[in-house]
């Protein structure tokens, strides 16, 4: 899809600024398991349209807290239905007993790596966390990946620069398709389940030994964490 002509991108020109910016991280965050590239927009503003990047990430972390607030309560106010409709009763309950007291980090950082989190924001609503220590955290969380995103496009902008603003902007709409794709095909669970394991150096042997297709989204694990450490 070509970001500049999105409806996530039209949305936020026809609002304008920051509030439009706003209220795309909002829809972007809003409906669980259905991935939205708001990042992209927040790309576009930092390196296209020259947005402050530092008020682009907050404002942009912000609106995704919200919109995840709004995934909580859901978690909340229908935990029967999810299981229902979801199924994986086992996995909710072994996330409510992985959560434990430490909801506020697990929403974190979730928030600020581009894994799939509306699992977890669910059970978090589903056990009753403290709404509270939720959106604080979910919002630390989404204002970093923001500002990774918005400092990324900024950088990637300032260095393109002296090539032209025809060049730039092929350039860094191109590096975006590639993040993009990074972001959405990576199955960022399996990496966090490697990761609590093994450490990074998981990952990179994973890489090594030519699993990569094992780290996709629909990928085949040809070994566990647990496996490889056994080996």
């Amino acid at each position: 899809m070509n970001v500049v002509s999105s409806p996530l991108y039209e949305l936020a020109l026809k609002v304008g600024g920051y509030l439009g910016l706003f209220i795309v991280s909002i829809l972007g965050n809003l409906i669980p398991f259905v991935p939205v590239p708001y990042l992209a927009v927040v790309f576009v503003y930092s390196a296209v349209l020259s947005y402050n990047p530092l008020l682009t990430g907050i404002v942009s972390g912000l609106g995704g807290a919200v919109g995840k607030l709004v995934v909580y309560w859901t978690g909340r106010g229908a935990s029967k239905l999810i299981v229902t409709v979801v199924g994986g009763g086992e996995r909710l309950e072994a996330f409510k007993k992985l959560l434990g007291d430490y909801g506020a980090l697990a929403a974190f950082l979730f928030a600020a790596t581009p894994s799939p989190d509306d699992i977890v924001m669910l059970v978090l609503g589903m056990i009753r966390y403290d709404p509270l220590k939720f959106l604080v955290a979910t919002a630390l969380g989404k204002i970093v990946i923001s500002l990774v995103v918005a400092y990324g496009g900024w950088a990637i902008s300032e260095a393109l620069s002296p090539l032209g603003v025809t060049v730039s902007i092929v350039v860094s709409l191109a590096l975006l398709v590639v993040i993009s794709a990074v972001i959405f095909l990576v199955d960022w669970v399996k990496v966090l389940e490697i990761v609590s394991v093994e450490g990074w150096r998981g990952v990179v042997e994973t890489l090594r030994r030519g699993q990569w297709r094992s780290l996709l989204v629909h990928g085949r694990s040809t070994f566990s964490p647990q496996q490889r450490l056994e080996e």
